[in-house]
């Protein structure tokens, strides 16, 4: 994995050349969607408590086509990652609705959640249709149309309703958004800019529409914020990673402002007045020796640590193509290194996947973690106790096999920029 660049990759997710955008892509012939899964756990013991501890619902993006024709003979598809999105139970894996992007748009390309799983904020882009066998634009994405915005919020008794979200700024897709909405649903982070231009961070208050802004003149990176893990549970530290990201045909990411096993990560109090002078804190988190950058830092929900995925590149053993990695946890006052967990070894096998680690959720103390961690050639879920990932997680994890699959199956892709699942 290159220094500085993430492993949007790892998650067996497309990106489109020279955007840093999820896009499947387009396909000849027959389309199947296909999804990574693992078998169900064993059978629940009977002393085991029951599951009670992750948010109760979940979004999680479904592909689809924006186009189809037939040119010589030969049947064409133009097909995106976020064409649907389904809300499901996080207990059952049940669906309980499936939200579609507000027309002429078609594909959700940036999703967030709040922390008690039932609210969720959308970010829709939109791809040109057919227009013409021989249309450059056909499929195309369309980088002049801002996003547009929907909030989906689950009631008590299970409903399911949809209303659109218009921000007093406009957000366009070559611009590499991300967002993360606060833990109780109050604010969005919207970030956004960067690479040579003028990288930027705003926060909305939804009730009153009101903005607080930080400005990074004339930068390489683009701020990334990555829905959970983002914020602190109090709602007033928000993590932002400098992501060097490929912008341009020639294929290759921006040079870094750190060394080349380090990346960045500024913490901003966004209770403080936003300012242009160096705002918040900037960390280098440094690799452990022998490991590439971390990526997906995660701020514990306490504030106290940052937890990020880190790995070597990939290389020939007498067992075959192997890469090894492991969680890093650092101080998140001085972005010191302060132990290491989950060590996982990855060998490379048919069909070929790729190693995907990820923390996806926290509990509030921060002392539990659900992640996904390599294993047996599947990225596999488990909970993260004590440094070590047990894959039948006690009472974290739900216990139904369809529930569990569900879950695992909706987790795969979670390190991708931006992630496809969100509660």
């Amino acid at each position: 994995m290159a220094a500085g660049q993430g492993p949007a990759a790892l998650a067996g997710l497309a990106h489109s050349a020279g955007r840093g955008r999820r896009r499947a892509g387009r396909l000849a012939g027959a389309l199947t969607a296909t999804r990574d899964t693992a078998s169900g756990p064993p059978p629940r013991p009977a002393t085991e408590t029951p599951y009670s501890r992750l948010p109760p619902y979940y979004a999680v993006t479904v592909s689809g086509n924006v186009d189809s024709y037939t040119s010589g003979g030969t049947q064409y598809a133009d097909q995106v990652l976020g064409r649907t999105v389904q809300i499901r139970v996080t207990a059952t894996g049940g669906l309980a609705a499936t939200v579609r992007p507000p027309g002429p748009y078609n594909d959700f390309t940036v999703m967030s959640g709040t922390a008690d799983g039932r609210t969720f904020v959308l970010g829709a882009e939109r791809y040109w249709g057919f227009r013409g066998a021989q249309s450059p634009l056909t499929g195309a994405l369309d980088q002049t149309a801002p996003l547009r915005f929907v909030v989906v919020h689950v009631t008590a008794d299970g409903g399911v309703r949809q209303s659109g979200l218009s921000l007093p700024f406009a957000v366009r897709p070559g611009q590499q958004p991300s967002i993360a909405l606060s833990p109780d649903g109050a604010r969005l982070a919207v970030a956004y800019g960067g690479g040579g231009q003028t990288a930027i961070v705003r926060v909305i208050t939804l009730a009153t529409g009101q903005v607080r802004e930080w400005r990074w003149p004339r930068t390489r990176w683009t701020p990334l914020i990555q829905g959970q893990g983002s914020w602190t549970a109090s709602g007033r530290i928000l993590a932002i990673q400098q992501w060097y990201i490929t912008r341009d045909a020639a294929g290759k990411p921006s040079t870094g402002d750190a060394p080349a096993d380090t990346a960045l990560v500024r913490l901003v109090d966004t209770a403080v007045p936003a300012s242009t002078a160096a705002p918040g804190q900037l960390l280098a988190l440094r690799a452990p020796a022998g490991l590439s950058a971390p990526w997906g830092a995660f701020i514990t929900p306490d504030s106290g640590e940052l937890i990020a995925t880190t790995g070597t590149d990939a290389r020939s053993t007498a067992s075959g193509v192997q890469q090894t990695g492991e969680f890093a946890v650092y101080s998140a006052r001085s972005g010191a290194l302060i132990r290491t967990m989950g060590r996982w070894t990855w060998t490379k096998g048919r069909p070929f996947r790729s190693p995907a680690a990820a923390v996806a959720w926290s509990d509030p103390s921060g002392s539990r973690l659900l992640v996904l961690q390599p294993r047996d050639n599947v990225n596999r879920l488990g909970a993260l106790t004590g440094g070590r990932v047990v894959l039948r997680g006690g009472d974290l994890l739900p216990w139904r096999p369809e529930a569990y699959a569900s879950l695992q199956a909706a987790l795969f892709g979670v390190a991708a920029v931006p992630s496809h699942m969100t509660w």
